[in-house]
Formats: C-alpha cells, structure tokens, sequence
C-alpha cells in the first residue's frame, strides 16, 4: 500500500555524530552465565543463565555440551564418584581435554556444569564464598615444572524446585536432576599457547544425604548464543547523509531532527511537554549532540510519566498502514539508573482507545500494541554490570496475562544499551493476515538485527491496522522513579522500507 507524506520538510544541521560505523563489544564476558546474590533474582536459576538480564537457558537447568561436543549430550568430560559415607570427602575431577580446548581457542570458557550422571546421593559441596580457603573450589594446572591453582570467579547452584539463585551461598549442590552446579575459573593468558600436562577441578563436600553412590558429572557450559561482528545494514537513510533531505523521500512518511522550536506542531499529539524541551548543552548529564538539538526527556523523581508523543496515522495522511518502520535515535544519559522497575519506550500500536494497554487485555478484535521497553539497570558483579536491556512490551491475540509480553532485544546482546552513548534504534512491525500467527516484528540497533519474530497474531480482524507511532516513555509499571533520570531523543524517521543509521555527510 503506498501512503501520501505529510508534506513536512525537516531540514538537519550540518554536524553529525556518525552511528552507522560504530558497533558496540561487550567481549567475551557477556556469554557468561551470572553469579548474583542468594535468594535475589539477577544470576543463574533454573531458567535464566543470567536473570538481571532476562537472559535465559535455552533448556531448564542449564545448557551444556559433553566431551563429544554435543548439545546437551550425556558423555561427561570427567566424572568423581560420591559414596554417602557421612563424612567429608574431597572430590576431583581430571578436566584436562576441557581445559586445553580452552585454551586453544576451540570454545569460549563459560564455565562447568556439574550434574549427577547415576545415583541417588545428595552432594553439598563448600563454595568459594566458605570462609576456609583449602576447602573452596579449586583448580589445578600442571604445565611441566609449573604447578598453578585457580580459586573459582564465580560459582552458584541450580535447583528445579524454586525460580529463585543461590550465588553468594556458602555452599554448592549436586542430587540427581533436581540440583546442578555452576562454576568458572578464569584462565591466566599466560597459558595460552602451552601445553597443559594435567588439569584437575576440587571439590570438598562437606554434607550427602541419601544411599549408595552418586556419579558426578563435568561438563562444558554453552550457554548463549555467539554471534560473529557484522558491519551495519544501511536502508534508505544512506541516500541521504546525516539525514539532509530524507523527509522527502517517496517512502518516507514523516521526519523530524527537533531543530525547530515548533516541533511539537509536527505531532498529533505531544503531552507531558513540562517533562521534556529541546537542547543542544546539557554537560552536567555528559550529553553530546548528534547533530545539533535533540529532545530530552526527564523522568522527574516522584513521577511515572515522562514522555507522551503520538503520530496518528488517519490523522496525519488520511490512511492507516499495516506495515511500517519506525528509527529515532536514542541516548541514555549519565543519571541513567534503574533500579526499581522497568518502563515503556517508543514504539508502535494500534489501541484506539479501548484495548492494548495498561492491563486492558488485548483479544485481537479490540486493540493491540507494540511499544519498546526497558528493563532494570543491570546491577554490579554482573558480566553485563551497567547496561540496560530494552525489548519490547507487546499486548497481542495470544496473549495469556493481563498485561502484555515483554520481549528483550537480545540477537548479539545488542540490545544491551550503555548509558552517554547515541544509538540508532529501528523497529519494523507487520500487521498479521487476521487470525494468522504470521505477524513480523523486527528490531535493529546501530543498523544490526537485534530482534526477529515472524509468527505474531495481532488481531482477528481487518479493522485493527497500524494506528499510531507511540513516542512513548514512561517509568513503570506502577512506581514512580526514586530521582530524576534523563534520555535523549533525535532524528526520528517513520517509512514504508528499512531505514537504517545515518552515515556521514
């Protein structure tokens, strides 16, 4: 379907700070599953290898391969026998093979899983948190003459009878299917390039429970997928360097750079105008342009809302779409922190007043909607410590709670966001034939594809189309935020094709 512009010529400054060539690298670290706190929801469970992050395992209690490479295969690298003899018992497992594939590079080191193989006794083993260092884990490496013992970075324990972790607990444990354990070494870069003679992994169980004898299990954590750097898809912004002239594009139906004093006049709607204004200085909050003004957004400390800005597509061009794409650039500021509950991000909806939102269940005749969100700030001690994890917040046909799903942009951890930093942000929704769960949303930050899912039923009939762009920010949920926090917004850019990051001019 081809849409008419709104006629709205946008003209952008001349400076622009260049997003398209930038990709961000988290390193290694960001496949590690995460430690966290006893009894707190941000480490490894039984469902997510790391829960602040809402990452989660791609099988219950823990993704692993065997010796033989195998995805959750039942060869273990190394296996140490348990007897429930009532007493302390040191336990050691040979990990040599494990170790030096490591260490030549043929798998990422993300840690051990430990897992019974045969048997019924019940292991308690004491962690790196005990208090006796020639009890906790160790790791022994022999390389000739030279003898090295690791103490463990991180070490934790699953259990299939709460959702719940156990990292910072003062003990590991092992019981059949129900309990597995977690535990990483970090590898010292002088090994690299050796040959490693004998690698042994200690454990001092302290506790079993239970008869006979239990076979305890090594083997590799794989958890995460590892996603090979690509350079940025370039769209249509491309023709058109640091956004000059885009508005008029065919396919473009609306732009903005918030240059103009009178930009709010270029919306259908802009509230909550107390809570944001234009600027292009902002040093207490580390702000640099990305070309000229940009809109900042304040989440004042006591408040929910912060940011309400509608597009109404009959409005605006007559006409409602059942495809579009939707990019504005995004920047989080320095007070940037949130450690209460997530919110909602711009993004895309078709609510007409009735249903899709705040709790008003979406049954795909009345309303649906697809706005971005953002998750709790990633707290300390995490592999991903400090970033901000945005996905989307989807009220949809299918939907089984009151409220709608929560969906993180997580394709090469991209949607992981670092605060004083520009991103292009990009999102492609369309609308499913009615009653069909063939519906795409699809998401890319910095021009690379974060988020794809092609099998959405948004609704059930033809009426619901494509009703508005939601430029959207608002903290929660229902609590307001604990102190004043500030993002940016700039070069918001609505059309009928892929968009992609500015380039230089």
């Amino acid at each position: 379907m081809s849409l008419a512009r709104n006629g709205q010529r946008i003209a952008v400054s001349g400076v622009v700070w260049l997003a398209a060539a930038v990709c961000m690298s988290l390193g290694a670290a960001e496949h590690d599953w995460a430690e966290g706190q006893t009894g707190d929801s941000t480490g490894a469970t039984r469902d997510y290898y790391n829960r602040a992050a809402l990452l989660k395992w791609r099988h219950t209690m823990g993704d692993w391969c065997d010796a033989n490479n195998e995805p959750q295969g039942s060869v273990p690298f190394a296996v140490s026998t348990m007897t429930a003899e009532r007493k302390a018992q040191t336990l050691e497992w040979d990990i040599t093979k494990l170790v030096r594939e490591w260490l030549d590079g043929r798998h990422p080191n993300q840690g051990v899983l430990l897992r019974a193989v045969k048997g019924g006794v019940s292991c308690r083993f004491r962690s790196r948190e005990w208090e006796q260092a020639d009890q906790q884990p160790q790791l022994e490496i022999v390389v000739g003459q030279q003898r090295t013992i690791l103490s463990a970075a991180a070490d934790t324990s699953m259990h299939t009878s709460t959702y719940r972790g156990f990292g910072g607990a003062t003990e590991l444990q092992v019981g059949g299917q129900s309990a597995h354990t977690l535990l990483r070494f970090d590898l010292p870069s002088a090994l690299v390039d050796r040959l490693v003679d004998r690698a042994t992994l200690r454990l001092y169980c302290h506790q079993q429970s239970g008869s006979g004898s239990t076979e305890i299990g090594v083997f590799r954590c794989a958890q995460g997928k590892i996603v090979s750097p690509t350079p940025a898809i370039l769209g249509l912004a491309a023709k058109y360097p640091a956004d000059r002239g885009i508005g008029a594009d065919d396919q473009v139906i609306f732009s903005t750079d918030f240059e103009s004093d009178a930009w709010a006049k270029e919306w259908t709607l802009a509230a909550e105008l107390k809570m944001i204004d234009t600027i292009n200085d902002d040093p207490e909050r580390k702000f640099e342009p990305l070309s000229g003004k940009a809109l900042r957004v304040k989440i004042a400390e006591g408040a929910t809302g912060a940011l309400n800005t509608i597009y109404k597509f009959q409005k605006q061009i007559g006409q409602e779409p059942e495809e579009i794409y939707f990019r504005y650039y995004l920047r989080l500021a320095d007070d940037w922190n949130q450690t209460l509950q997530g919110g909602k991000m711009p993004g895309i909806s078709g609510t007409y007043g009735v249903a899709g939102w705040g709790g008003r269940k979406s049954d795909g005749t009345d309303g649906w909607s697809a706005r971005g969100a953002f998750h709790l700030t990633i707290p300390k001690d995490n592999p991903l410590s400090g970033l901000t994890p945005i996905g989307t917040y989807c009220y949809h046909a299918d939907m089984t709670g009151t409220y709608g799903d929560i969906w993180i942009w997580d394709q090469g951890y991209r949607g992981f966001l670092q605060n004083n930093r520009w991103y292009a942000i990009e999102q492609h929704l369309r609308l499913n034939r009615p009653g069909e769960k063939d519906g795409v949303l699809r998401a890319w930050v910095d021009g690379r594809l974060a988020f794809d899912k092609s099998d959405i039923r948004f609704r059930h009939n033809d009426r619901l189309k494509i009703e508005q762009i939601w430029m959207n920010v608002y903290h929660g949920g229902t609590k307001p935020s604990p102190y004043d926090q500030h993002l940016y917004i700039d070069n918001v850019v609505i059309a009928q094709q892929y968009i992609g990051p500015m380039t230089a001019q």
